[in-house]
């Protein structure tokens, strides 16, 4: 299958030389997955210093994409996964944002994952980072469970994303083109945008089904959305992957660590709420799994 993993970054050296130290822990399983970095720009980018990292590092890469100016993590991320799908013609593609610092097996595990989910039709993303609820174990390496939580690292297949692009995309040209993030009109986003798609009968997959169909997997932002709801690339993504009937699943032992402590959404208030303050160090050395188990609620 051809595969690409993309980063996106904007003013952070340090997170993008721990995140090349976690994949060069992952060189072996990088084997075959073509590498593209894409570094925002503006005045306050640190272009050239992320861009010199990336080319000093072990870690072999296909192309660094400068921007021209600071796109924004919305359109960054939106025009990075429409450049390898839609240009490049991948068939599955891996992000990893620049705070997301992979562990031991990161690779090997996302695919792992993904070509487990792919026999099933209602299963749109996976992910190998979590931020479990509970102690995990050995015992517990591959239990898998459906999130609508942090959309910091996943894996798409191009048949799932040709089916939620045209969401993306809408929501791209109608909102994030022409404007400077500070002015973006999120409560349009929110009444105009996400509140008529939220409203639509979801689409429900044919079997086989990860889910079975009582399960109770609620929409992304609860039964109504409240004016506090996300109205960003991410809150579209998962609204676009709920309404045509996904699901995106991650591993409850998570094989990487958030340290963006500070981006354009967090700040150290914003992380010790979330939690992310409290993530376990772990590093799994049993093998990894090739089938999953669903937990059990």
């Amino acid at each position: 299958m051809k595969t690409a993993l993309f980063t996106v970054s904007f003013n952070r050296p340090d997170l993008m030389q721990q995140l090349l130290s976690g994949l060069k822990e992952n060189l072996d399983d990088l084997d075959g997955i073509d590498v593209y970095h894409y570094i925002d720009g503006g005045p306050k980018s640190d272009q050239q210093a992320i861009q010199k990292i990336i080319q000093d590092s072990d870690v072999p890469y296909t192309t660094v994409i400068l921007r021209e100016e600071n796109y924004g993590v919305g359109r960054n991320l939106i025009g990075a996964r429409r450049d390898l799908f839609d240009v490049h013609g991948y068939e599955r593609v891996i992000l990893i944002e620049d705070d997301l610092i992979p562990g031991p097996n990161f690779i090997k595990t996302t695919l792992s994952l993904a070509d487990w989910a792919k026999s099933y039709n209602d299963v749109g993303m996976v992910q190998v980072w979590n931020l479990p609820h509970q102690e995990i174990t050995e015992t517990d390496i591959d239990i898998v469970e459906p999130t609508h939580e942090h959309f910091y690292s996943y894996c798409i297949d191009v048949e799932v994303w040709n089916e939620i692009k045209d969401t993306i995309y809408a929501y791209e040209a109608q909102y994030l083109q022409g404007v400077s993030y500070a002015n973006k009109d999120w409560r349009a986003i929110r009444k105009k945008f996400m509140k008529p798609r939220y409203s639509n009968i979801r689409t429900i997959r044919e079997d086989p089904t990860l889910l079975p169909i009582d399960y109770e997997h609620p929409a992304p932002f609860g039964k109504r959305l409240k004016r506090t709801v996300p109205t960003g690339q991410d809150a579209i993504t998962a609204l676009a992957l709920w309404e045509k009937g996904f699901i995106r699943i991650a591993t409850l032992a998570p094989r990487a660590v958030m340290k963006g402590i500070d981006g354009v959404h967090s700040n150290a208030k914003a992380f010790e709420k979330l939690g992310l303050n409290k993530q376990a160090q772990y590093v799994w050395k049993q093998e990894v799994p090739l089938t999953f188990r669903l937990l059990n609620k």
